[in-house]
């Protein structure tokens, strides 16, 4: 019976730890920086919208891993930045080249 009691107990210490874990998690601060400069990209600056796009593909990435928050904030530059980035990119080059 005593082993009982001591696997309950320490089944109940590593709820707790979990819990304090999932409570304490950060924020992936590839996402923000993605998200920013996907947004930044809107007002006219191509480059960081490529830059959003990559820098939210590898948030996923870590966030996947990691476990940290800011998967809506890593899809939102992924999304933004290709638009933005690659897609006005892109039509910018054929305007220019008379398409």
């Amino acid at each position: 019976m005593e082993n009982n009691d001591i696997k309950e107990e320490n089944q109940k210490q590593v709820s707790a730890k979990e819990v304090v874990n999932i409570t304490n998690q950060e924020t992936n601060k590839s996402a923000i920086i993605g998200l920013v400069l996907s947004i930044i990209s809107i007002f006219g600056i191509g480059l960081a919208g490529i830059a959003g796009f990559i820098l939210g593909i590898v948030a996923l990435t870590q966030i996947k891993h990691t476990h940290e928050k800011g998967k809506g904030m890593a899809i939102a530059a992924i999304i933004i930045g290709f638009i933005w980035g690659f897609f006005t990119g892109i039509l910018k080059q054929l305007v220019n080249n008379g398409f």
